[in-house]
């Protein structure tokens, strides 16, 4: 395949206040940056949020840490922002995130997450993100017109025409080589993974210039990933592999972990206890039991080669229902609604704080307002 060589991200574009392109967060983190400062690495969790309580409850988490912020989108949230309409939510959440970004004490990207090329409809909300967020993801890996896996060409084919469309204004793209199992999205799931291939890798890289990749090593989306008692094994010597060609290719080349979530034990333990309490069935009780993440010890093998990108989605969303069942069990005639959000709210701000703790993104922009080693996520 032979392509013209890709253009350059326009570093020089200035976004709203205190709103940056996706990549220049993740070089920060790949080079261990803080402040005025550099030492080790570090990465970003880019949360994915639904509601605009979950933009609430992260930015909360930002400031509380001084942390790069870090806020991703899929389709179907988009809907449900839009009440349908993908494009009508895009326009609401970011220009909901840029009013709070204006008075913000740190730095803030807007991903589209899991966006195609290869549908007319994805083609459209590809396009209405490049305009609206700083970061875009041009996931091509599989065609979601046939619904089977893009050939090499067809991928880089898609993905360049997103570049082309995007680094000239500024915005960032993450593409994405193999195919990750699991669902995280309607139209986001697979029942097998293959590999990225280090053969394709460099071609792939050169050919579409993006900046950011999403390689599959072994995550899975989805609050499955494995069987209860058993550790997800990612493929670590892989990804190291990975690395050394892409930083022969562009040592500023960031890496995105995709199934990431690691679905805290005790957020867990705490839901069962409140469904016990609630007498509910033995169905759902198992279906909580049954919940299996990405091992920590795993994600931070993963830092350490590259992966300066954790996608976060599963694990907020069940500490998010996990909250909002203890609220319930604890006062199931509350009329004041606000109640239950500000519960549930608290919650989802002390995950997203626990997450950016592990990841070690906290006092990049500013010290952090908390006690760091103090911090005890937990529900009440």
């Amino acid at each position: 395949m032979k392509y013209k060589s890709p253009p350059e991200l326009n570093r020089g574009r200035r976004f709203s206040d205190n709103m940056v392109c996706g990549h220049e967060l993740l070089l920060k983190a790949k080079l261990g940056i803080r402040g005025n400062t550099k030492g080790v690495g570090y990465a970003v969790p880019a949360f994915n949020v639904t509601t605009f309580q979950g933009i609430n409850a992260a930015f909360e988490a930002f400031e509380t840490l001084g942390s790069s912020g870090y806020l991703a989108f899929s389709n179907s949230a988009l809907k449900h922002f839009g009440r349908g309409d993908a494009i009508s939510g895009l326009e609401l959440a970011s220009s909901y995130i840029e009013r709070l970004a204006k008075v913000s004490t740190v730095k803030i990207a807007t991903h589209l997450d899991h966006g195609d090329y290869t549908s007319d409809g994805g083609r459209k909300v590809v396009q209405a993100s490049i305009e609206m967020l700083t970061s875009v993801m041009a996931d091509n890996s599989t065609n979601k017109k046939l619904g089977i896996p893009s050939s090499l060409e067809d991928n880089i084919g898609f993905t360049r025409e997103v570049v082309n469309m995007a680094h000239p204004v500024g915005v960032s793209v993450e593409g994405e080589l193999g195919v990750l199992a699991g669902e995280e999205d309607e139209d986001t799931k697979s029942e097998v993974s293959t590999y990225t291939n280090p053969e394709e890798l460099e071609e792939f890289l050169k050919c579409t210039g993006v900046l950011m990749l999403a390689p599959t090593i072994g995550t899975k989306h989805g609050p499955n990933k494995g069987k209860p008692g058993e550790k997800v094994k990612l493929n670590i010597p892989l990804a190291h592999e990975l690395l050394k060609t892409a930083n022969e290719v562009n040592d500023e080349i960031v890496f995105v972990a995709h199934g990431a979530s690691t679905l805290y034990p005790n957020v867990v333990k705490f839901a069962i206890d409140q469904l016990k309490s609630l007498s509910d069935n033995s169905e759902t009780i198992e279906n909580w039991r049954n919940f299996v993440g990405t091992d920590w010890e795993q994600i931070q093998g993963l830092i350490g080669a590259g992966f300066c990108k954790i996608n976060t989605d599963t694990e907020n969303r069940q500490t998010f229902l996990a909250a909002l069942i203890g609220a319930i069990n604890k006062n199931a005639s509350k009329v004041d609604i606000r109640y239950y959000d500000n519960l549930t709210t608290a919650a989802l701000r002390n995950s997203y704080i626990q997450k950016l703790i592990m990841a070690g993104n906290y006092g990049i922009w500013h010290e952090p307002k908390i006690d760091i080693k103090s911090f005890n996520f937990k529900l009440d």
